[in-house]
């Protein structure tokens, strides 16, 4: 078993920086939290941040009747929902 951690541990092209999680990754931040309405309104009561996968907050926000959205003190780059196309109106 050691020999074996020891070669994969050594294969040629693994950059150790690759392996390495990126900074906003190790901050521990969620990317998505769910926003539900309260008796104001959207937005009246505080966002349920906790999903680190968009599925999940999709998930969780169908159940408590609300939606998933980006957190706002995530420190990483999101540039879309995953997996969504996004389009542009025909000109």
């Amino acid at each position: 078993m050691a020999a074996i951690a020891i070669a994969s541990a050594s294969l040629p092209g693994v950059d150790s920086a690759q392996a390495r999680p990126s900074v906003a990754a190790r901050s521990g931040i969620p990317p998505f939290c769910v926003l539900t309405g309260g008796p104001r309104g959207p937005g009246s009561v505080p966002q349920i941040c906790r999903f680190f996968d968009y599925q999940q907050c999709l998930q969780a926000a169908a159940e408590l009747r609300g939606n998933c959205v980006v957190n706002i003190d995530y420190p990483g780059k999101i540039t879309g929902a995953p997996g969504a196309a996004w389009s542009q109106p025909p000109r």
